[in-house]
């Protein structure tokens, strides 16, 4: 059967992508091209191979759960590393436990086989950078003091002509109460 990459992120508001691509722009002038350098700001929950089926349960899925999400604010103030070279924004320490409840019940309901779950929830500058680069990213780029109300996920689908992912579906978080489906018992 037919499949495609997905990515499944929380996406910031526009203010941020557009805070975060002047920053990648920065950069790219310090150490040139680099891998994420032309990617919209995102966080990445996973990515996955899929069928059109797949994502068509899939979606009620993850409208269920975002139904279920509250908003939070998330404040980007620290750089941070990776030792597969990954220079990123970190999520501060009032919202990255909430986010990652937020991942693990996507994870628990969706059953991806195979995909890549991100369970540490940040925002990549750059990927696969050198130690030298990294170093550079450091001194270039000023401490940052950035923030944005994240309520919303979105499905990806990966272009192959861009190289890029393509947003195709957007999940607010709605703040509803989640009636649970439970199991009766006979006794």
């Amino acid at each position: 059967m037919y499949s495609d990459k997905y990515s499944l992120c929380f996406q910031p508001d526009a203010l941020l992508i557009e805070q975060v691509k002047m920053m990648k722009d920065q950069l790219g002038e310090v150490i040139g091209w680099y891998h994420s350098k032309n990617s919209l700001a995102h966080l990445t929950i996973a990515e996955f191979q899929a069928s059109e089926k797949d994502i068509a349960r899939m979606h009620q899925q993850i409208t269920r759960c975002c139904s279920g999400f509250t908003p939070v604010d998330t404040y980007l103030t620290a750089f941070g590393t990776y030792p597969n070279g990954t220079f990123f924004l970190e999520v501060d320490a009032l919202a990255k436990p909430q986010l990652k409840a937020y991942a693990q019940k996507l994870f628990q309901t969706l059953q991806l086989k195979n995909a890549y779950k991100c369970t540490d929830p940040h925002l990549s500058i750059g990927r696969k950078l050198e130690e030298a680069k990294i170093q550079q990213a450091y001194a270039a780029l000023k401490q940052p003091n950035l923030s944005f109300c994240c309520n919303q996920i979105v499905l990806r689908r990966l272009n192959m002509e861009r190289r890029q992912f393509d947003i195709i579906q957007y999940y607010p978080f709605l703040s509803q109460p989640i009636t649970e489906e439970t199991q009766l018992t006979l006794f």
